[in-house]
């Protein structure tokens, strides 16, 4: 594998924070996809999760979705992180990817799993819908300082300004749920299959995207700064 700055200054090819674009979009793209399509069948097959049982089914079937989308979004990541940084290998990447989608996911679903009743909700209730987009971006804000924790750990020996991927992720991700809570809504209003699936896959990769064009700007800067140990 060729590593594109061999003595961590300054050196990386100019398109490099479009690779990490297309690669965080493509990565959520297959990744949200591959999820919906598993949710969107485990609804086709099962219905909605009435009792306790059914809901720890819907919770097991999510989390596969959940690994299946870290495990794909880690795959196009790693193809420019591990060039930029070879000192992190392969499963390293996958594994804290993983872990961080798998946490994201469970605090995602949990409170509305177990915690919200099965009746119909009054409408007079209801968020507004300002309301709901400012929640997913909150909730993005949260999970994806937890996902740039996750991935800061293979970074953090390795260059002095990696703490910077917190707050990457958190921005990033902060822009990016409100795309991927605009297809939940959509996937949920939406009675055909076909339809579903192709905003939650739209919705990924506008999300995707963001979180790329953010965080790619805090990859560059960490990517360019000085080796830690070194003065």
């Amino acid at each position: 594998m060729t590593q594109y700055i061999p003595n961590g200054r300054p050196g990386l090819p100019p398109d490099t924070w479009k690779k990490w674009v297309l690669a965080c979009g493509m990565g959520a793209f297959l990744g949200i996809t591959a999820a919906a399509a598993l949710a969107i069948a485990h609804r086709m097959l099962l219905g909605e999760p009435a009792s306790n049982a059914d809901r720890i089914l819907y919770l097991f079937f999510m989390l596969l979705a959940g690994t299946l989308e870290g495990s794909i979004l880690a795959y196009f990541q790693y193809r420019l992180i591990g060039k930029i940084f070879p000192e992190i290998a392969w499963k390293q990447w996958l594994a804290y990817t993983i872990a961080a989608t798998l946490i994201a996911w469970m605090l995602g679903i949990l409170p509305s799993l177990f915690l919200t009743g099965n009746g119909a909700t009054d409408p007079t209730l209801q968020p507004s819908t300002l309301a709901c987009y400012s929640m997913a971006a909150l909730m993005g804000l949260l999970l994806g300082a937890l996902f740039g924790y996750f991935q800061w750990l293979p970074l953090k020996g390795l260059r002095k300004e990696a703490m910077l991927w917190i707050p990457a992720n958190a921005l990033g991700w902060a822009v990016g749920m409100v795309f991927v809570f605009l297809g939940a809504t959509w996937t949920e209003a939406i009675t055909s299959w076909p339809f579903a699936l192709l905003a939650s896959a739209l919705s990924g990769m506008a999300g995707g995207l963001s979180v790329g064009a953010i965080t790619g700007f805090f990859l560059l800067r960490i990517a360019r700064s000085a080796p830690k140990g070194n003065g």
